[in-house]
């Protein structure tokens, strides 16, 4: 008869900054660590202690005892300090597939500088799991992951084998829709559940007899897992003690003091196959009741949201591609500084930090990480455009810019750009007289036109005469005074990925401004839109006749939840833009297009009612408060811009409000056009088909999701990059997307507030509407080409010899429809990387110019050069040059 084993992981959750601050929390980190040192030296039969999972947790305690770096290595070494696979511990659906996948190679990278890391997908606490995590984690040879959510467990006794997400065991197998499956290990009893073993006998034996009897009723195996640790847990330095009175209590059973791949290893060699279940894609606790899934961290303070997602386009669409094209400029790729730019932003992306979920404190920090991502990311784009249009051949006449794009397929962009021109140095007059000099000159505009000579509409605003400095690379800093404009401009067949180059000619200013007209529609050859006097509006596509109305209505509801989950008033008081009178105007008729402004005024309850902070103070948890609205009202103003240029397929919504209420959401309320029984959405290297209808035992009246780019519903796609929560009806006939969510406090195991996640502030959010007749496969690249940033950049004057052509496009690749674009840059030897994921139901092809080699996410080729690779449905592939 097989022995059975308890395998127990000493280790403690690192929550890096939520109940406290980092730095509160940093200097507990710093005694757990010193302890676990002391231990793995000195006692015998304390023999591991998993690191969480995240190298971050190391750096954190090497920046104040940087002296330990040698002894941290040596442990690792010695197998008995167990480190990585990730950098830190993120949240799964709100950061890119690129942002997983960074986290993944620098913190593998910084594993294998200390000795080794722990070949596990490791993913204790994350807020629900993409589903292509079995992919990524197979092409990151990894066949195993732990993770503690998604799954519900059933056990021996409560058989449930007709569902996707619920398992007889705490062992399954997991799927990714591509077919790549790994082994999953749910941690069923938490991942504290041998958390504070006792020495006394006696109460080690009622401690054992549960704990036992609990990991017993899911494992599959006879292998037992007992996580020894819990959030910021100090470790337990009597434990081998205790594991000691353990042995003496149970002598058929051995107590092993492990780790996870001893443990992994020894699962897998006692598992019977064929009594395991296989779970599917996504792991969002969908088989439960719905009041613990924790998505409405994707509306708390929505602001980090905005931030991240605008961080991580300027990494993923800006500052890698243009270093990339960079290096034909003879400039060094900036592996390190682009490490150390994405480092910092994960710093924002841990699961309690980004998910919003966490003290004023911390949020408050987060901002100005923000604040130096975007400083940094920004220093490595100006710098590479600058080396770039430094050495572009350009004729003569006219100003030249450049417009970079790495959308992944060609597009047409409206594009603003801060022009200078007339500048005069303060070497070349006394700076005072400089503006006097400058106001003399005739007032100009500007004509703009390709290479080529095409016209390129353009709209000038003339900004006036301003200070500026230039800061050459061999001299002192220049400053002079020009003149400013700012031109907003649209530019056709921007390369997939790479640059074009335009000029702007200056000429005198016209006369030909129009009175804005008083006809409130929006037209292009695509599409119309008209705007109801309530302001909701509908779109007519042109192409395919398929009309929506009723689009646009705003819906204010109580919110008396807490970061982690929405939950509405009991008195279920909802308000409606429907039957208001806002005002409505033309607020832009130009050559480019038209914009229409939009200004509701509604009035809402100031907050919850009075009773509500005693449910809080009482601890009552979130589905069972029953709080109303206040009576007292104040009036919410929201300003709706409706734009729509000559050249776009979709009606773009900007979306201003500044938010006084409490305990309340905002939500545009989209309809779709017709009644489905799915819906889809963008989500990690995938789109996923979501039912509109929750299972039996959902009791939740609400059923939000998170997405990541889009959600397309009926006949509506709405795209937005930063507003990730949303909700479909069970019908499918009405989509609501979610604008603001005002809450007060963190709302976990205890009384902790947290007001400023009421969110008092000005919020800006964008989203764009498309229709479709559910023809267009390629809606995924699409969307992803809209939602990629443009950088254009006015020519620096250069004495570098000029080798670069005006026009390049470095996509010498040629995709089919279904196709998404994902990253371009290099590997750490220098070689090229793209990548994209594939969305169709059938395989595609995907041709390149030059040779490639197929490769994993880690950058590590396997097989022959080749010009041709085809691409299986949800398939991940990246490619490496030769």
């Amino acid at each position: 008869m097989t022995r059975k084993k308890a395998h127990i992981i000493s280790h403690s959750h690192w929550d890096r900054e939520w109940f406290l601050p980092l730095e509160s929390l940093r200097f507990r980190l710093v005694t757990l660590m010193d302890e676990v040192e002391d231990l793995l030296d000195k006692e015998a039969g304390f023999n591991h202690f998993h690191m969480d999972g995240q190298m971050i947790m190391l750096e954190d305690y090497l920046a104040v005892k940087p002296a330990k770096r040698e002894k941290m290595k040596q442990l690792v070494a010695d197998g008995k300090l167990r480190i990585g696979p990730w950098y830190m511990l993120q949240d799964a659906f709100l950061t890119s597939g690129e942002a997983n996948i960074r986290n993944l190679q620098y913190g593998l990278e910084m594993a294998e500088e200390f000795g080794q890391a722990e070949k596990i997908g490791y993913f204790p606490d994350t807020f629900g799991l993409y589903g292509q995590v079995p992919q990524l984690m197979r092409q990151a040879g990894f066949d195993t992951v732990v993770f503690g959510r998604g799954v519900n467990p059933t056990g021996f006794n409560n058989q449930v084998f007709d569902s996707a997400f619920a398992s007889k065991y705490s062992e399954m197998f997991w799927e990714s829709p591509d077919g790549s499956k790994v082994l999953g290990i749910l941690l069923a009893n938490w991942y504290s559940n041998g958390n504070e073993i006792p020495t006394d006998k006696e109460a080690a034996k009622k401690f054992w007899d549960k704990k036992l009897a609990d990991v017993e009723r899911f494992a599959s195996t006879d292998e037992w897992l007992f996580m020894n640790g819990c959030d910021h847990q100090p470790v337990q330095t009597d434990l081998a003690e205790a594991l000691e009175v353990a042995r003496e209590l149970y002598p058929e059973i051995d107590f092993i003091h492990s780790h996870f791949e001893k443990y992994q290893d020894a699962v897998k060699a006692g598992l019977e196959p064929e009594k395991l279940q296989t779970v599917h894609g996504e792991l969002t606790s969908q088989q439960s009741d719905g009041w613990s899934t924790l998505a409405n961290t994707a509306s708390s303070r929505i602001y980090l949201k905005q931030a991240n997602a605008k961080m991580e386009r300027l990494l993923e669409r800006l500052a890698e591609p243009i270093s990339v094209m960079a290096t034909e400029a003879g400039v060094s790729y900036p592996h390190e500084y682009l490490a150390f730019a994405w480092k910092l932003l994960m710093e924002n992306q841990i699961h309690d930090s980004i998910t919003g979920c966490s003290l004023d404190e911390v949020h408050r920090e987060m901002e100005t990480r923000f604040e130096k991502v975007e400083q940094t990311t920004m220093a490595i784009i100006q710098n590479a455009a600058r080396k770039i249009t430094g050495q572009i051949v350009t004729n003569d006449a006219g100003i030249p810019i450049t417009v970079f794009h790495a959308g992944g397929i060609e597009a047409t962009r409206t594009v603003e750009l801060k022009l200078e021109t007339d500048a005069i140095h303060f070497s070349e007059m006394p700076f005072e007289l400089i503006p006097d000099e400058l106001a003399k000159l005739p007032e100009q505009s500007f004509r703009m036109e390709t290479s080529n000579g095409e016209e390129i509409p353009v709209v000038v605003e003339s900004l006036g005469i301003h200070f500026n400095y230039d800061l050459p690379e061999r001299k002192f800093r220049d400053s002079y005074f020009a003149r400013k404009y700012k031109l907003t401009f649209t530019v056709e067949h921007l390369p997939a990925v790479g640059y074009q180059t335009i000029y702007a000619h200056p000429v005198a200013v016209s006369d030909d401004k129009k009175e804005l007209t008083k006809d409130l529609q929006l037209e292009n050859q695509y599409l119309k839109v008209e705007i109801a006097p309530n302001g909701t509006y509908s779109i007519l596509d042109k192409e395919t006749a398929v009309e929506v109305a009723g689009l646009g209505a705003y819906e204010d509801v109580g919110d008396i939840g807490n970061e982690y989950m929405f939950k509405e008033t009991g008195d279920n008081l909802r308000i409606n833009t429907y039957n208001s009178k806002p005002e409505i105007r033309v607020l832009r008729e130009d050559k480019l297009g038209k914009t229409i402004e939009i200004k509701h005024e509604i009035e809402i309850p100031v907050s919850a009612s009075a009773t509500f902070a005693e449910e809080k103070r009482r601890l009552v948890w979130h589905p069972a408060r029953k709080s109303h609205r206040s009576e007292n009202r104040t009036t919410s103003k929201i300003t709706t811009e409706l734009t729509l240029n000559k050249h776009d397929k979709q009606l773009t919504a900007r979306v201003k409000l500044d938010n006084r209420g409490d305990d309340h959401r905002l939500r545009v309320l989209l309809p779709t056009g017709k009644q489905t029984e799915t819906h889809q959405a963008g989500s990690v290297f995938e789109v996923v088909t979501r039912a509109n209808k929750q299972v039996e035992e959902w009791t939740n009246p609400a059923n939000d999701n998170r997405k990541q780019g889009f959600v397309a519903s009926g006949n509506i796609v709405v795209a937005s990059l930063d507003l990730p929560e949303y909700e479909v009806s069970e019908q499918g006939d009405r989509l609501e997307l979610t604008l603001l969510r005002a809450v007060s406090e963190i709302g976990d195991w205890g009384d902790f507030p947290a007001y400023e996640a009421e969110c008092h502030r000005e919020i800006t959010a964008e989203f764009h509407v498309f229709l479709t007749d559910e023809s267009n496969v390629n809606v995924p690249a699409q969307v992803n080409a809209l939602l990629t940033p443009t950088f254009a950049i006015q020519h620096p004057s250069s004495s570098k010899e000029k080798i670069l052509a005006e026009t390049k496009d470095f996509a010498k690749w040629k995709v089919a429809d279904g196709l998404v674009f994902s990253a371009f840059k290099l590997a750490k030897d220098n070689q090229p990387i793209i990548r994209f994921y594939q969305t169709a139901s059938e395989p595609k092809l995907l041709n390149t110019v030059d040779l490639w080699r197929k490769s994993t996410i880690l950058e590590e080729t396997a097989g022959d050069a080749k010009n041709q690779f085809t691409v299986k449905p949800n398939e991940i592939i990246t490619l490496k040059g030769v």
